[in-house]
């Protein structure tokens, strides 16, 4: 399958600066302008120690995703904190993911929902939004590539690769004037995740013996099992719970150097994990199947 890029999770511009209501540790998100819909309840910085006491370390990300993943989990949805032009370069979580997750993840995934699109050539402006898109959330140029490596080492170990339905109303809306309406493309990714996972669910690709999960790759907004008050309808975590019975498990890859330098990552529970980040995979449980992995520096 031929992947066009078009990520929508961390979009750049705004943030939000609210803390979830219904969790025991609150986050927030870099997400889109919609400063009407957002708390802006900044919570009050987390004691280093304490979050330190509450991690758990590991040699490499596959030793960590093994230990963290619950057995009864059906539904994995993976989020990143997003590369973009306007951050460090550095090995990103996307790639991590692939070759150093995927491998081992393999063998029990039936499917792979990615995050992205497949332009629609009858659609006049389809490749223009997606243009437009790429450039409004600052995408390196080298993230197309990833993705499609991504899908095809998927496809290479029997997982099914899925991408998002994106209809000719659906580039209208995202770009009515020629300009990016963030709202309406965080919505439309949030219908196709929840729909991808939920048709997923009800009839895998592969028999599920020996292939009891499915995976969803994006970014680490619409995975939320306990979202910031405000931006709740951009995450498929409560459709993929009701599909599975209460069997989704979100899991954030979190590169540190990109955290660094984040604002919303500063305002995170996790944070003062931030500075201790060395060639380890260190795991930070967040709340109930929800979990903070943050990745090695590179």
């Amino acid at each position: 399958m031929a992947f066009r890029h078009s990520w929508f999770g961390l979009l750049v511009g705004l943030l939000a600066c609210g803390k979830a209501t219904d969790a025991p540790q609150g986050r927030d998100r870099d997400v889109a302008p919609t400063a009407k819909k957002i708390a802006r309840d900044a919570a009050p910085a987390p004691d280093a120690a304490e979050v330190a006491l509450a991690t758990t370390s590991y040699a490499t990300l596959a030793d960590a995703l093994a230990a963290t993943i619950p057995a009864d989990a059906k539904v994995i949805g993976f989020g990143e904190l997003h590369a973009r032009t306007d951050r460090d370069a550095v090995k990103s979580a996307l790639v991590r993911f692939t070759e150093d997750a995927l491998p081992s993840l393999g063998p029990k995934l039936s499917d792979l929902v990615i995050e992205t699109w497949v332009v629609d050539p009858t659609c006049g402006k389809a490749a223009e939004v997606s243009v437009k898109v790429s450039m409004s959330m600052r995408r390196p140029q080298e993230t197309k590539s990833e993705i499609g490596e991504l899908a095809a080492r998927a496809a290479k170990a029997k997982v099914q690769p899925h991408a998002m339905t994106v209809t000719c109303d659906d580039y209208a809306k995202i770009a009515p004037s020629g300009t990016v309406d963030p709202e309406a493309l965080l919505g439309i990714a949030t219908r196709e995740l929840g729909r991808l996972v939920e048709a997923a669910v009800k009839a895998p690709s592969k028999a599920t013996t020996g292939r009891p999960w499915i995976a969803v790759y994006g970014g680490a907004l619409h995975n939320d099992r306990f979202p910031t008050k405000g931006v709740e309808e951009w995450s498929y975590a409560a459709r993929a719970d009701a599909a599975t019975a209460d069997h989704f498990v979100e899991i954030d890859l979190v590169a540190p150097e990109l955290a660094a330098t984040d604002p919303a990552s500063q305002r995170q529970p996790w944070f003062p994990l931030v500075a201790r980040a060395d060639h380890q995979v260190t795991v930070w449980k967040r709340g109930e199947r929800s979990f903070v992995v943050l990745l090695p520096r590179s």
